[in-house]
């Protein structure tokens, strides 16, 4: 057994699941306000179509104007105001719409412009899947990476101070350039395997790495600055050129 650092690739899942949490969170709140719309209706049982529209404005927190329009009706002479609960910065004039109510109690009761508001948020649903579905397939190829490593960490073989090339990835950080490392090793069939290293590094002061690799299966394998048995390496444990 070996002392592989897992770190990264955990730090990535958790990055990759938090994307899935909130997609999975504005989801629900996206459809949770749809479905409160759709039930409200539901529970009303008139309608009437009104001409009197008006256009209520408010500023938000911010300092921007928001804009949602106040539909007028009249049910037995009497008359009464329904609006929805929402706001927008822009809205076009309505001249007339909708207003759902209860026959029971006409004050109770809901606008056409709030259930035109579902078809929008539907589309809005866009934005939480686009977070939910990467999330979920970049936490499977990290599961996959975390899996592979497990059982090279019972299998693999240790290869230390190996030479190491360094390739640009063209990525930096703070204008510090990032790359990832390329070794090659020759196999017991004589091959030489050139591999390259899944992580990227910032420039580094060693002149060798370590590398753990499967010799049955040369697509896993795993490189870093420092991979040491946790009983103690042992003498063939060296790389010797």
């Amino acid at each position: 057994m070996y002392d592989i650092n897992y770190k990264n690739l955990k730090t990535e899942r958790i990055l990759y699941r938090t994307c899935i949490y909130m997609g999975i969170l504005i989801l629900l709140i996206l459809d949770g306000i749809i479905a409160i719309n759709i039930i409200r209706k539901k529970s009303f049982d008139s309608y009437v179509v009104t001409r009197h529209i008006e256009i209520e404005s408010h500023e938000n927190s911010d300092g921007d104007t928001m804009y949602k329009p106040v539909y007028y009706y009249n049910i037995d002479g009497k008359q009464y105001k329904c609006k929805p609960s929402s706001s927008s910065s822009y809205i076009s004039k309505i001249r007339n719409g909708k207003v759902y109510y209860d026959s029971k109690n006409p004050s109770k009761c809901i606008t056409d412009y709030s259930l035109k508001e579902n078809k929008i948020l539907l589309i809005l649903n866009i934005i939480p899947i686009g977070f939910i579905i990467p999330g979920v397939l970049l936490t499977s190829k990290v599961n996959k990476k975390i899996k592979r490593l497990k059982k090279l960490n019972e299998t693999g073989k240790l290869v230390k101070g190996l030479p190491f090339d360094l390739e640009n990835t063209n990525l930096s950080i703070n204008e510090q350039a990032l790359q990832r490392i390329r070794v090659e090793y020759r196999l017991p069939t004589g091959e030489l395997a050139t591999l390259t290293s899944s992580q990227i590094f910032k420039k580094s002061d060693s002149s060798t790495v370590d590398l753990l690799i499967d010799e049955n299966d040369t697509n896993n394998y795993y490189i870093d600055f420092d991979i040491n048995r946790k009983n103690g390496n042992l003498p063939d444990d060296y790389y010797r050129g």
